[in-house]
């Protein structure tokens, strides 16, 4: 498993999210509720961008990503899909050292 530096805390002063890629990884990392996160910002459907948009509260009041190209709505808590089952965005295991933000990749 590689560990590579993805960017640093102050990078999400601006918006709480901002995109990467890294290793042939297009990576999401955000910050919510002072708890920062990465998944995939590729959508199983059709590969179009989750992190476009910023994080808002859907008609259920999740809290979500919506997917640039056709609307689908990615729960920030587990990367699940609000309207198809089966769809789920990788997640990545973090690192956090002083600033700097860490991922792990297989």
């Amino acid at each position: 498993m590689k560990k590579l530096l993805i960017g640093k805390i102050s990078d999400l002063d601006k918006s709480n999210q901002f995109t990467k890629w890294v290793d042939d990884h297009d990576v999401l990392v955000f910050r919510h509720n002072n708890e920062i996160k990465a998944y995939s910002n590729i959508c199983p459907h059709f590969g179009g961008p989750i992190g476009h948009h910023k994080i808002r509260k859907n008609s259920e009041g999740k809290h979500v990503f919506t997917c640039l190209w056709h609307n689908l709505e990615f729960d920030i808590h587990k990367g699940t899909c609000t309207q198809v089952k089966n769809f789920k965005l990788r997640e990545y295991d973090l690192s956090l050292e002083g600033d700097d933000i860490f991922v792990f990749l297989n």
